[in-house]
């Protein structure tokens, strides 16, 4: 089994990974894996690694032998084309789909705002496409749409942000790390923003104003300054940092 860092009761960091495991429900929970972008790239003339999906299913791999989880949930964004299915991401998609569906008992995906024409696929595979996942008053959703008036949580993990935070001495930068945000709602309970697991998704940069944050969950329904970035890196570890307000000089 591998090491885990509790940042909520019952909700662990795996390893240095941007993924969580909601112990109680044996649930792992990542997002944000843009399966397609490199596709999308090169039909721009941009023409980049293709790693996405390799990266995708090592994560998956070292997660599944680190905890106990028989269910994945992949919290919007695991595709990337908006306008449709690209004919190498409909194979990557595939691919990953059935590895994933070889590991886990049950694959749910919450959908994103990229996760247009994903239904095509659950004719061949038998995966879950759902608008929010609720486990008990822990709420799961993308996070680029507003928090639903209609559901009471305790706990609220959202993908969407993809966040980054930039750290900086006297001297300058000393690197740039995606991270988890913990934080609370202004109405009450928690909230945590999970990195994304897209290699080339590089995201929104941790700063004390709303404006920069692209998910209307963080601009609009949370304590913004008492946020605390949570960084997982391969070199760096899982490095638990104060408050947003406490490090405004070192971001």
């Amino acid at each position: 089994m591998g090491t885990v860092f509790e940042i909520l009761n019952g909700i662990e960091i795996v390893n240095e990974l941007p993924v969580i495991y909601l112990r109680k429900y044996k649930v792992v929970v990542l997002a944000d894996t843009h399966i397609g972008f490199e596709e999308e790239m090169a039909e721009k003339g941009i023409f980049i690694p293709r790693f996405q999906k390799k990266r995708l299913l090592g994560i998956i791999d070292e997660t599944i032998n680190a905890v106990d989880a028989d269910t994945l949930v992949i919290a919007g964004d695991f595709k990337h084309k908006f306008d449709g299915l690209g004919r190498i991401e409909r194979i990557e998609l595939s691919e990953v789909l059935k590895y994933a569906l070889s590991r886990f008992n049950r694959l749910i995906i919450v959908r994103g705002n990229h996760d247009n024409y994903l239904p095509l696929l659950t004719h061949k595979y038998k995966f879950e496409i759902v608008n929010h996942l609720l486990l008990g008053d822990t709420l799961i959703i993308h996070g680029h749409n507003e928090l639903p008036d209609n559901i009471k949580a305790g706990v609220v993990i959202i993908g969407h942000e993809h966040p980054t935070i930039t750290l900086r001495d006297s001297l300058g930068s000393i690197g740039r790390f995606q991270c988890f945000l913990v934080g609370d709602l202004i109405s009450g309970g928690k909230l945590i923003t999970l990195p994304a697991v897209g290699a080339y998704q590089t995201g929104s940069r941790v700063t004390l104003d709303r404006g920069t944050y692209l998910s209307p969950i963080l601009r609009n329904y949370v304590i913004l300054s008492d946020l605390r970035p949570i960084i997982v890196d391969e070199d760096v570890g899982i490095l638990e940092l104060p408050s947003i307000k406490e490090i405004f000089d070192f971001i």
